[in-house]
């Protein structure tokens, strides 16, 4: 009789072993297909939020970092222009200078950059010099009609603007090396 009860205890712990085993499977199903949805969905958001290439883009005006009133207009400069939105507070903002730092030595020879940082960060000089910002224009307030094209808010956001205001290539999020080497074929092919 307890060698039955044994045999009838151990068969119902398998039996309980198992079921939670098919619970967790199920569960690690059921959180794949919602990660497949939620990033099929966040494809379409981050369509949204960047330019696609071709659109024409309106000269950028603003503040910068001294308050002062800058408009950027791509025809008064034969090189293209890279337009680089970014938080002091982000973190893949802070990942992509490092791939800032390589397109900064384009510049200002066969690139003009542009930073816009409209989240009411302050700077100070030592910021400026220690992200290579130096001499590029830098703009913390933009005009509404440059906000509604331009959607600051969405950072790390790269734009790759030609001489005649066309977006050539955009992006958004963390930096890859294939997309430094995207934006470095674009501006050396000129």
């Amino acid at each position: 009789m307890a060698f039955g009860r044994r045999v009838s205890l151990c068969f119902g712990t398998v039996v309980a072993f198992v079921a939670v085993n098919l619970l967790l499977v199920a569960a690690c199903l059921f959180a794949l297909r919602q990660n497949m949805n939620l990033r099929a969905e966040t494809a379409g958001v981050v369509a949204l939020l960047t330019l696609a290439n071709g659109t024409v883009v309106p000269p950028l005006d603003g503040k910068d970092w001294t308050g002062a009133q800058q408009v950027i207009d791509y025809d008064h400069d034969p090189r293209p222009t890279l337009v680089y939105t970014f938080s002091k507070g982000c973190p893949y903002c802070q990942e992509n200078w490092r791939a800032m730092r390589s397109l900064q030595a384009l510049a200002p020879r066969r690139l003009r950059i542009v930073y816009i940082d409209d989240n009411g960060d302050v700077f100070t000089p030592k910021y400026l010099a220690e992200n290579g910002i130096g001499e590029s224009a830098l703009l913390v307030e933009l005009s509404p009609v440059a906000a509604g094209m331009y959607n600051p808010r969405a950072v790390p956001q790269l734009l790759l603007v030609d001489q005649h205001g066309r977006v050539e290539w955009s992006h958004l999020g963390e930096m890859a090396p294939s997309d430094i080497s995207k934006v470095r074929s674009l501006i050396e092919r000129d």
